[in-house]
């Protein structure tokens, strides 16, 4: 007898969850439609993301460097030590600065490499011993399309550091595996977001949709429903998958 879902829809209703990157764009999103579907969503950001808070029902953010070891692993030891267990963790924060190979200076490498890929690493790091101790949880990291292609002349090192985060998850998933914790990646392509926009012409970003089969870029709530599936009790048999959401610009 096929056994038949106790819930028809993603139920996240009590769950702890924390969002890095809430401030704007994707991650903004993400934790509003967390909220949405039951979560006790903490946003965290550099940035100030009250607003985010508020859209979430009034709950209290957190600041947070990605940038800073120490102060990600007192956020999260903070978070999974009172007022129940932390059960997920989305990182969607990140950091592009468009220059040609020959312009990045050593400054921007570093700057880049220690936000998008030593902050992912100290993040899921802290999270999943916490995680290891709870006997579950949920780890969503954020990685990009130009993982898998290399992005372009004024994005190798945001591409190089995102196919690190890709190759952690993996790393991750086997070691949460035995104690029933997650790992998983979403990778976005082109999001109608303010890092997607910066530094382009009208013409740039007509020219980038016309090479995107659907013709158009993503919304960020539409990275947020995926989010919320990998989180969710119905993914519970995934880990160590990156689930691709781009318009079919990459298909795998």
């Amino acid at each position: 007898m096929v056994k038949q879902p106790e819930k028809r829809n993603v139920d996240l209703t009590g769950r702890k969850i924390l969002v890095v990157g809430a401030a704007q764009g994707i991650g903004r999103a993400t934790a509003i439609w967390l909220a949405g579907l039951g979560a006790r969503v903490i946003p965290a950001d550099i940035q100030d993301c009250d607003d985010t808070a508020l859209a979430c029902g009034g709950v209290s953010s957190v600041k947070l460097d990605l940038s800073d070891r120490e102060n990600i692993e007192a956020v999260i030891n903070d978070l999974a030590d009172n007022d129940g267990p932390l059960y997920g963790v989305v990182n969607c924060a990140g950091i592009l600065l468009r220059r040609p190979l020959d312009d990045t200076t050593p400054d921007e490498l570093e700057l880049q490499t220690a936000i998008n890929q030593s902050g992912a690493f100290y993040l899921a790091r802290a999270a999943m011993k916490k995680m290891q101790t709870q006997g579950e949880g949920r780890i969503v990291l954020y990685t990009s399309q130009g993982a898998f292609t290399g992005g372009f002349n004024g994005s190798i090192p945001y591409a190089m550091n995102k196919a690190a985060v890709t190759a952690l998850v993996k790393s991750l998933a086997r070691i949460g595996a035995p104690q029933g914790i997650t790992v998983n990646a979403v990778a976005p392509g082109a999001v109608d977001t303010a890092m997607l926009r910066d530094g382009m012409t009208q013409q740039d970003l007509d020219n980038f949709q016309a090479m995107i089969p659907m013709r158009r870029f993503a919304d960020p709530e539409e990275l947020a429903g995926p989010t919320a599936f990998l989180l969710s009790e119905w993914a519970g048999y995934i880990t160590g998958t990156t689930l691709h959401v781009n318009g079919g610009q990459l298909m795998l």
